[in-house]
């Protein structure tokens, strides 16, 4: 079974491999992090996919679509998401692995020099500014993504206690930055941001899949961008509980409940395992009392983020059943506390999470996200072994774990506002 190699470029450059000739594709990626910041989310959120618009060797959409055509229709990508405090900023690129390619192409090496060409020779005009037309896309399409998760009232109620959790700090910044600021950006403020960006990020890249990376291309290329940053949590603070309720029109409310918890890393699994009791699987105590047995809700779950040391319970409810949905809650959540587990419940739970972890390695995608979720804690811990450790824990650990969590946030989207 294939295990991943870590190989350090620089103190700011890291290589993961998964090589795993089962699949007959590969995947190489870039990832760079770097803390979240006020001043700087919007303009660097926009960076990745205005870089993967052209390149100075691929100057336009037809040109460069024509390499991946050439390039047996491989693919680029780029995305956004944020890790407890940072901003990760990913860029990627896959295709076949080289034996399926004619004539013994190396297929590592043509896209890499493609993703290469996109990560340090954007394409820029003589002054040195983005496009105007490539600039101007990008920033509509982000503002439109800014307006489909505040229409999805499941992602904004998530945002929003979010928001509430860590207000005043970091991990309470949008990955994307606000609206506001995205509609303020000017060609003018990201001319030089991308070298920047270079300048001041961690980078964690992948190579995964059917394929042979070449380290010495690898390092001679990121021998000296980046700034060494010490990944972990986000600072635990014993919380004041907040309420917050608004409102809007719409036609289903939605509660979400959060609560935070100091987890040393050892631990994390624990606390992932009790977060399934409690609220996961179909099996878990709020499936089956809150919204099976008193059908108090659509849908009610229960999430762990070890990053940021912080349980979220989520929930969609009629408006008039807020209240005793948030009561039914705190009831299965008390119950838990007291030890009100049976050994079938907590063998459910395991088998739900052994399943999704022996299931990571199915994608090259699941792969890279596990591996980049654990640089910030036992970044060689592979699924199969947590699955193993999983299988350890007792009903008696699982309650010491969920009387550990304090009430941090209730907030509601009620129904009805104008």
């Amino acid at each position: 079974m294939s295990e991943i190699m870590t190989c350090p470029i620089s103190e700011t450059v890291v290589l993961k491999s998964f090589i795993d000739p089962s699949f007959k594709t590969m995947r190489v990626s870039v990832n760079m992090l770097l803390p979240i910041d006020k001043a700087t989310a919007a303009k660097y959120a926009l960076l990745p996919a205005l870089v993967s618009r052209a390149t100075r060797e691929y100057p336009d959409y037809t040109a460069l679509g024509r390499r991946l055509a050439e390039l047996y229709g491989a693919s680029l990508g780029s995305g956004v998401q944020k890790i407890g405090e940072y901003q990760a900023l990913g860029l990627s690129v896959g295709g076949i692995a080289s034996r399926y390619a004619l004539d013994g192409e190396d297929m590592f090496q043509k896209l890499t020099g493609l993703l290469f060409s996109v990560l340090f020779d954007p394409l820029k005009e003589e002054d040195g500014l983005f496009p105007l037309d490539g600039f101007t896309q990008e920033k509509r399409q982000q503002l439109e993504q800014k307006d489909a998760e505040f229409s999805d009232k499941m992602i904004y109620a998530h945002q929003r206690c979010h928001e509430l959790l860590f207000e005043g700090r970091p991990a309470g910044l949008d990955r994307l930055g606000s609206r506001e600021e995205i509609e303020a950006l000017t060609r003018e403020e990201l001319k030089g941001a991308w070298e920047e960006l270079l300048e001041n990020a961690r980078f964690e890249i992948f190579a995964l899949g059917d394929c042979r990376p070449d380290v010495e291309a690898i390092r001679e290329r990121f021998s000296k961008v980046g700034h060494a940053y010490k990944l972990g949590q986000v600072a635990y603070e014993p919380p004041e509980l907040r309420r917050v309720t608004e409102r809007q029109p719409v036609s289903q409310s939605k509660l979400a409940m959060a609560f935070r918890a100091k987890v040393p890393k050892e631990e994390r699994l624990l606390f992932q395992l009790m977060s399934a009791v409690l609220g996961e699987p179909t099996s878990s105590k709020l499936f089956q009392n809150v919204r099976e047995k008193q059908g108090l809700c659509y849908y009610c779950d229960s999430t762990f983020s070890w990053v940021n040391n912080a349980l979220l319970i989520e929930s969609g409810v009629e408006t008039e059943n807020l209240e005793r949905t948030e009561e039914a809650i705190l009831a299965q959540l008390t119950a838990l506390q007291r030890g009100e587990v049976t050994k079938e419940e907590l063998e459910y739970a395991k088998l739900y999470m052994r399943n999704s972890l022996r299931s990571v390695r199915d994608t090259l995608h699941r792969v890279e996200g596990w591996y980049l979720g654990r640089a910030f804690d036992q970044p060689d811990l592979s699924p199969e072994r947590a699955a193993d450790l999983l299988m350890e824990y007792t009903v008696e650990d699982v309650v010491e774990a969920a009387n550990r969590l304090e009430p941090a946030v209730i907030y509601k989207l009620k129904g009805g506002g104008e």
